[in-house]
């Protein structure tokens, strides 16, 4: 007796190919679905940076004031806000007159949660030479 075999794919076969492709597709579809978050979260993490930057250039510039402050960065970059504390510095023992401790948050909403860079420096101010009173200075 001869038995011939049709050539085919048997139904085994083509579930088991098709659940292969189910899990290799998902599990693409999960890595690039991170990636795109994570490159998200950098870009707006490298804006914030930029936008602390500029504050601490503003902060460099204004007369310091010792104590909390907070703002928005204004309608250009909507979301991302500033809050700032500017403290004398206690680590320092014997700190010249002029120098203090400043911290920096910037804060922006990510997806369903806040997300925020910090920084911390110290910053010297010249104190202001205060004018004598009756002398002429040009």
């Amino acid at each position: 007796m001869n038995i011939k075999k049709k050539a085919g794919v048997t139904l085994v076969e083509v579930l088991l190919a098709l659940t292969i492709l189910t899990l290799v597709t998902g599990a693409l579809s999960q890595g690039t679905n991170y990636l795109t978050r994570r490159l998200v979260r950098a870009r707006n993490a490298s804006l914030a940076r930029n936008l602390a930057w500029r504050r601490l250039v503003q902060a460099q510039v204004e007369p310091l004031i010792v104590g909390h402050r907070s703002g928005v960065f204004g309608a250009e970059f909507p979301g991302y806000g500033w809050n700032e504390t500017v403290a004398a510095p206690a680590e320092i023992v014997n700190r010249p007159t002029g120098l203090f401790s400043y911290r920096l948050n910037v804060t922006w909403q990510q997806g369903w949660e806040n997300d925020q860079v910090s920084f911390e420096t110290l910053l010297y101010q010249h104190p202001t030479k205060q004018k004598k009173a009756g002398s002429d200075e040009k």
